[in-house]
């Protein structure tokens, strides 16, 4: 008798508990649907480690809580389009928990693949400038109430970077002996973007014939328009002839010759930073 007493007592003791848990849920879920629901937006984008082949476009999102109790961050889903075209999609497991009545923002990088996306616009050419809208849904898990999705989306202008033409139009000699030489090369560049850039720094290595007699880096801040715009940069070279033998001083005192320039690009555009290989190869002209 004392068992049946003991077993209905810690049935009631369960259905108790069973009950107070369901009347707690749906007091928060009647508590949810009284607040307004949490909600995302994209505070900044910019792109980041810019290079001919990809580049890496950053979004920071913040999503706003207005829920009594935290949420955490499952994951986000996204896709990159531009002129209606699917240009890429993917996820992202995102962690952390968004605090009760408040924000958090995480940063959401995206990989662009140049060549990728060129396959997709075969009407865009590198150099251009092409329109983008991103959309995604990032989902919080809400208690009592499950998983929720908060749709974002953002629009903005994207670069697909090409390398300006770069060409040596001259050398200047200052000096031209077997025991030193030095000269002024001059390069002449036309940016092909539709961007304007502002040279940094220039890392080059010359070479004349197949000898290499000059490799530096120089520091000059030279602009160039977008879409065509020119203009010259001033290169100095010093070394000694007689180090190569005299085959090479007698090219040098001739009227010009073959040469490889190698190097790379540090330029700022108005969507950041961005570092472009050169190499070159073409005929120059000497000056005395």
């Amino acid at each position: 008798m004392r068992g049946r007493v003991r077993e209905g007592s810690l049935l009631i003791l369960l259905l108790g508990t069973a009950l107070s848990l369901l009347f707690s849920s749906c007091a928060l879920i009647k508590d949810f649907l009284k607040t307004d629901a949490p909600n995302a937006r994209i505070t900044s984008v910019k792109l980041d480690n810019i290079r001919l082949d990809s580049a890496t476009l950053l979004f920071d999102v913040e999503i706003k809580n207005n829920y009594a109790v935290a949420l955490p961050l499952v994951n986000v889903d996204y896709g990159l389009a531009s002129n209606a075209k699917s240009l890429l999609s993917g996820k992202a497991d995102i962690q952390g928990t968004v605090p009760a009545k408040g924000t958090k923002t995480i940063p959401l990088p995206v990989q662009i693949n140049y060549l990728e996306l060129l396959k997709v616009l075969k009407d865009v050419c590198p150099g251009a400038v092409i329109p983008y809208e991103a959309k995604m849904d990032l989902s919080v898990n809400a208690p009592a109430v499950g998983p929720i999705k908060l749709p974002i989306s953002k629009s903005g202008d994207l670069p697909i970077p090409t390398i300006p033409e770069v060409k040596i139009t001259q050398i200047k000699w200052d000096k031209l002996s077997l025991d030193e030489a030095s000269a002024r090369v001059q390069l002449h560049c036309v940016n092909k973007n539709q961007f304007a850039m502002n040279l940094a720094k220039l890392s080059y290595s010359l070479s004349l014939g197949d000898v290499e007699v000059g490799k530096s880096s120089l520091s000059q801040s030279t602009s160039f328009a977008a879409s065509g715009g020119e203009g010259t940069i001033e290169i100095p070279i010093s070394f000694s002839p007689k180090k190569f033998g005299f085959a090479l001083f007698k090219m040098l005192a001739g009227k010009g010759s073959d040469y490889k320039l190698e190097g790379n690009l540090d330029v700022n555009t108005p969507f950041g930073q961005m570092s472009l290989p050169l190499s070159k190869k073409g005929e120059t002209k000497f000056i005395k």
